[in-house]
């Protein structure tokens, strides 16, 4: 595999089937809210992104997971 940004790592991991379509559109939103992290100072926006790290975290576990059995 080669990528050359999250987003186009994520969509590998789909194209090989190491994840769902589901956890895909997870992960590219989580993408996107890190972005946003980034660059925005908005105490609601931080408030409902801080609402969806544990989600994150786990799908991030499963995915390392899934990576870890599938490449040994």
């Amino acid at each position: 595999m080669e990528c050359n940004s999250p987003k186009s790592c994520m969509r590998e991991l789909f194209r090989n089937r190491y994840i769902t379509e589901e956890e895909l559109q997870e992960l590219l939103r989580m993408v996107d809210d890190r972005n946003l992290t980034v660059h925005t100072y908005h105490e609601e926006l931080a408030e409902n992104l801080f609402g969806r790290l544990k989600d994150y975290a786990r799908l991030m576990r499963k995915v390392g997971e899934t990576l870890e059995r599938r490449l040994t």
